[in-house]
């Protein structure tokens, strides 16, 4: 499979929103902007692997909608594209393909933004989506772009997912990883689980998923497993990624750095780490102070902030320094660092904070 190896793109904001084949044309749908105010010259389209070049495509089309979300965002006013492919006979076998296009300014590629076609994965209920956050599919192909770009995933790599909730980033890495790559997740909700090898396991068999009963104040009150006392169910070196989306964000210090020390035994020496987080720096403290961005994370809790004291677990931010610090005193090298939405920035990459470790 041909895909951008892993690099730092231009600074871009974007999505394939919509895939389609009917009669023998495929239609792509979504929108893209950069940052910079670059000019759009082409967006490269591949589909399984295959690179498709004969592309009647029209972009810089009217977004009124991506303007009202992005308001701040240079180009959002003029933001969507439209790309039709026709294909031949051989071409229209295309069910569960993974679509990757790569918006190029001046030569240089943007965000990669994923999609697949025709899948045959189910949607969870709105009740699973509500339980792990809304907009499933966009954060699930977001944060495949990401692995594959600039983590440097490979279709054969093995990925560990914590905290994989219904599946939500399984769902995308399906249509990604061969069946000599896999996938494990876990979780502390027993449904999600359920819904997820019912519905993911048994139409990708490398892909399993696991219900660990941790204790957590907000999540499983219940849980009869402490979290410094979970050990990740598998072997040392066993992944070439392992993922953290949205984690960090409710765990205290101590359960950090447990878990940080579980990461680097499971991974494979020069393998990467993903983890969402919000990081306390001058820049976010200061667009706190100003009432700026969703989360006052503000409270101090030993070694960590939180924006809720009577519920510290809802939202836990962590003083940058510290976290990288941790972090480092387990050999996992910072090598990507992008800064998130959350605090109010206009320049961003996703909502969270996003780090890329790698170990040594």
């Amino acid at each position: 499979m041909k895909f951008l190896k892993p690099t730092d793109p231009l600074p871009t904001l974007g999505r394939l929103e919509k895939t389609a084949i009917t009669n023998g044309v495929v239609h792509l749908e979504g929108w893209v902007v950069s940052f910079d105010k670059k000019p759009l010259d082409r967006i490269q389209v591949t589909i399984g692997g295959q690179e498709f070049s004969n592309l009647e495509i029209s972009h810089s089309l009217p977004s009124p909608d991506i303007n009202k979300g992005y308001p701040n965002i240079p180009g959002t006013d003029k933001a969507r594209y439209i790309i039709k492919i026709s294909l031949t006979g051989q071409q229209q076998q295309l069910k569960n393909s993974l679509v990757v296009l790569t918006p190029i300014y001046q030569g240089r590629p943007g965000g990669i933004m994923p999609n697949v076609l025709d899948p045959s994965i189910p949607l969870p209920s709105q009740e699973y989506i509500k339980f792990v956050g809304d907009h499933f599919t966009d954060v699930a192909f977001d944060f495949l772009g990401y692995f594959i770009q600039r983590v440097g995933l490979e279709p054969n790599d093995k990925v560990l997912d914590v905290g994989c909730g219904v599946g939500r980033l399984a769902y995308s890495l399906a249509y990604y990883l061969t069946p000599q790559g896999g996938y494990a997740g876990f979780d502390i909700a027993e449904k999600l689980i359920k819904w997820a090898n019912s519905e993911i396991t048994s139409r990708f068999p490398n892909f399993n998923f696991q219900v660990v009963n941790i204790y957590n104040q907000m999540y499983n009150p219940e849980g009869n497993v402490k979290t410094l006392d979970f050990i990740f169910p598998h072997e040392d070196k066993s992944f070439e990624l392992v993922f953290l989306i949205s984690v960090f964000t409710h765990l205290r210090a101590k359960e950090v750095r447990h878990y940080l020390d579980e990461i680097s035994r499971v991974l494979k020496p020069g393998s990467r780490c993903l983890c969402s987080c919000f990081l306390l720096n001058p820049e976010s403290e200061s667009a706190i102070a100003k009432g700026r961005g969703a989360h006052k994370i503000v409270h101090q809790l030993e070694e960590c902030f939180t924006s809720n004291p009577k519920m510290p677990e809802a939202v836990i931010g962590y003083k940058e320094p510290l976290l990288l610090g941790w972090m480092r005193e387990r050999g996992l090298t910072v090598v990507g660092k992008y800064y998130g939405q959350w605090c109010g920035r206009n320049r961003f990459t996703s909502y969270q904070d996003i780090l890329v470790l790698q170990k040594n």
